[in-house]
């Protein structure tokens, strides 16, 4: 039948009355059955829809509660929606003798007189139909009619989920009747759409024009779309991570897709790659972990990876497993160890245990530990160092450790093990004597070659030639000359290079007391006491020496940041330091055969020993062994000159052992480490524009004398000097940068200022003087009419 004769057919019927008073359309074209719908809406006097007799939102609709309804249409054609996807969804319902509804209502009867239809269009729902209702009465074989309609080219997919899933999945119908209500809106987007419903019992799975899956598993519902779902193990996760899967999943239902399909998108990736997963670790939820999980049981390899998560129990157990599986193997390859790396790495570890360190410490060789440190922790760090020490105590060469192990990984201990100053041969020489004894942590002696000095020039005499410069001093405390190559290697990796590095001399005793040359209230002097506490001490709660070496080397990659910060705003920075420090003069300090020298009657020692300041009357000392004379501010003092000292109580590096590393460094003597010291000039690749300057006004108000002004430059300043002839003005810095100008004793009416700025005379500033209450006004008939 076409439409037209549908309309026909129910008009001629409105003439006559029928015992039976169902009509059924079925329709196979969603398009041609909206069009119908359309249509009887037209021509019928009232439309209902199934939904509205549901005794709650996700029950089954009451067809005696519709028969009741119909009783108060006597006479009327009632247009009857959404029973065929009542029958579509509710198949076993229907089929079960005790609950089912339809059947009775298709063929419940009326007064043969009456005139009362109801007219219910279906779209593909005849073979349901004809299972519920089986042969129909030969009374009601013409009022079963079937829409001339185009076969639909289209293929519909739902998906009935249990209420189980509701948290899972966004479903197109949350409810029996929200579908009962959109099912058509919803189909005609033409993608696989899904319902969450009580009602999912009762649904069979069907498949053809409408394909209709219930969905009670979730793991079983996965492992029916997923190519490759036969791989998976129920038992891997629970319930809701498989019903999460499933929200991924749905939207593929319409065809085959693998697994890998639903953890790309989940982790919003295009291909698989751990250390890039391993690198957002800490931004992933506990799904998108167990995914990773997962993916190596569904996809081995041949990787570290692989090994490590199928080590794993559970997803939480994947860093740990990372980090220290590769520790228990007897054997692993190259490969397996760059893997791991990379992955530790992007996990971002910021700290590591006893324990962990405890299973490297079982490694049988120092290069393996090595090579499986990420370098990322202060912890790590500090283990490293004492692994080199062990390596050196067994005659391995500090540069070849350097080179091969380290200069990737912990560049700032390599250049400190193999780099160089090129100021002197003989110092570089006793230098890398000097560290890689210090890296073992041993008292070794004393160096068989006697140093001496002369050949070096004052340290303030280096310094004292950048004197008027725009140059910042950047003092160190503790910033000998065994630190040299190690700045200089973290000042080229920011492309910073300086002049020609100077060797100098402290002074003697090497006491930053003796060797104070910087003013602290000046603006172009920075001192940073950091590296000689950690010397002298390191950290409040950690006494470790190889932990204190790590916190010495830091400072340098901090001290080349502030370098780079300085030369933003100056032509220059000079960086040194007031004296070095010894860990063998520490050392020896303990040494049984390190016998103490008993100080002059009458001296104060100093220093653990390092050195005694001497009485008026000390009587002739300059015979005293291993010591040299010196004087300060007019006192006398006796320095050691190796690394005996004076016999004094003392605990420096006390309780140091081969097994227990103890922190502690001291100075005052003079040894290399001590005594010498650099001097590095850095000077800007691109001068500075000169600094301008100029008042904030040229008139200046004068009272008794009193003048005030201020100064405005064009980049920001350190120091300024400001002058009216002999007159000194007071200048003080404002929080903008600006500078407040004060001068008293001003009798001028011109008042031309000497302005020198970060040590530099800028041109004259020119103020002219207004007499109080009286402002300037070059046209004094101003807004006058004349």
């Amino acid at each position: 039948m076409t439409i037209a004769e549908i309309k026909e057919k129910l008009s001629q019927e409105r003439s006559f009355g029928s015992r039976f008073p169902v009509r059924i359309i079925f329709v196979e074209n969603l398009n041609e059955y909206s069009v119908l719908e359309h249509q009887l809406k037209g021509i019928c006097d009232v439309t209902m829809n199934v939904a509205d007799f549901c005794r709650a939102p996700d029950t089954a609709p009451q067809f005696d509660k519709i028969r009741q309804k119909l009783s108060e249409c006597e006479g009327q054609h009632v247009l009857l929606l959404s029973v065929g996807e009542y029958l579509r969804i509710c198949t076993k319902r229907e089929l079960n003798p005790e609950h089912r509804q339809f059947r009775a209502f298709w063929e419940s009867q009326q007064p043969e007189a009456s005139k009362t239809r109801v007219i219910i269009p279906v779209f593909n729902c005849r073979d349901v139909f004809d299972r519920i209702i089986g042969a129909v009465d030969e009374r009601q074989q013409d009022f079963v009619w079937t829409l001339d309609s185009t076969p639909s080219g289209e293929t519909y997919s739902i998906s009935v989920y249990s209420p189980k899933f509701k948290e899972a999945i966004n479903p197109d119908a949350d409810n029996l009747t929200a579908w009962f209500r959109d099912w058509q809106v919803i189909l005609s987007r033409n993608v696989p759409c899904s319902i969450v419903t009580l009602q999912y019992g009762n649904v069979e799975t069907s498949y053809g024009t409408v394909n209709i899956k219930p969905i009670d598993s979730p793991f079983r519902y996965l492992s029916d779309i997923l190519v490759d779902g036969n791989v998976l193990v129920e038992k891997w996760q629970n319930n809701d991570f498989w019903s999460r899967a499933v929200s991924y999943a749905s939207q593929f239902a319409a065809k085959k897709v693998p697994f890998e399909r639903i953890v790309l998108d989940a982790l919003n990736v295009t291909e698989f790659d751990f250390v890039s997963v391993a690198a957002r670790w800490n931004t992933l939820n506990d799904f998108q972990k167990n995914l990773v999980w997962l993916w190596y049981r569904v996809y081995p390899t041949d990787e570290y990876y692989s090994y490590v998560c199928k080590k794993a129990s559970n997803a939480s157990e994947i860093p740990e497993k990372i980090r220290d599986e590769i520790l228990l193997l007897s054997n692993r390859s190259e490969r397996w160890i760059q893997e791991r790396m990379a992955a530790v790495r992007a996990l971002s570890f910021h700290d590591f245990d006893d324990a962990y360190f405890a299973l490297m410490d079982k490694l049988p060789l120092d290069e393996t530990k090595l090579k499986l440190l990420t370098y990322q922790t202060h912890e790590e760090k500090t283990y490293a160092v004492k692994v080199i020490s062990n390596m050196l105590r067994s005659g391995a060469e500090p540069s070849a450790i350097a080179t091969e192990l380290l200069e990737n990984n912990f560049p700032a201990l390599a250049s400190y093990m193999k780099d160089e100053s090129g100021c002197d041969e003989a110092v570089d020489e006793y230098m890398a004597w000097y560290r890689k004894n210090k890296l073992i942590n041993r008292y070794p002696g004393e160096y068989p070659v006697k140093m001496s000095f002369e050949r070096f020039d004052a340290r303030y005499k280096l310094m004292h030639k950048l004197q008027g410069k725009d140059c910042v001093s950047f003092w160190i405390d503790g910033f000998g000359t065994e630190y040299t190559p190690l700045f200089l290697h973290e000042l080229k990796a920011r492309g910073i290079v300086p002049e020609p590095v100077k060797l100098a001399t402290a002074l003697l005793p090497t006491e930053t007391e003796y060797n104070h040359q910087w003013d602290e209230h000046d603006p172009l002097t920075i001192k940073w006491d950091r590296l000689d506490s950690f010397s002298h001490k390191g950290m409040p709660d950690d006494k470790s020496y190889y932990s204190c070496i790590v916190h010495q080397l830091s400072v340098f990659s901090e001290a080349a940041k502030k370098v780079e910060e300085l030369l933003e705003n100056h032509e220059y920075v000079v960086i040194t330091g007031d004296h070095g420090s010894s860990r063998f003069a520490a050392l020896a300090f303990h040494e049984e055969n390190v016998v103490a020298i008993t100080a002059p009657k009458k001296s104060t020692v100093h220093s653990f020993g390092r050195f005694c300041e001497l009485g008026d009357n000390a009587g002739d000392v300059l015979s005293l062994p291993s010591t040299v004379p010196a004087t300060s501010n007019g006192k006398h003092y006796l320095v050691m000159d190796n690394y005996q000292h004076f016999s004094v109580s003392g605990n420096a590096a006390g309780g140091n052992t081969d097994e227990h590393d103890v922190v502690g460094e001291i100075h005052g003597g003079n040894t290399v480490e001590e005594r010498l010291v650099s001097v590095i000039v850095i000077k800007r690749k691109q001068p500075l524009p000169p600094v301008t300057c100029k008042p904030r006004s040229s008139f200046v108000t004068k009272k008794n004398g009193h003048v005030e002004s201020t100064l405005t430059f064009s980049r920001p300043i350190s120091t300024l000097e400001v002058s009216l002839g002999n007159n000194e003005a007071t200048c003080a810095m404002n929080t903008d940068g600006t500078w407040r100008i004060i001068l008293d004793g001003v009798s001028e009416e011109d008042i031309v200022l000497s302005v020198v700025a970060n040590g530099r005379l800028l041109p004259a500033v020119t103020l002219k003087v207004k007499t109080p209450g009286i402002s300037k006004n070059d046209d004094p008939f101003g807004g006058m009419e004349l």
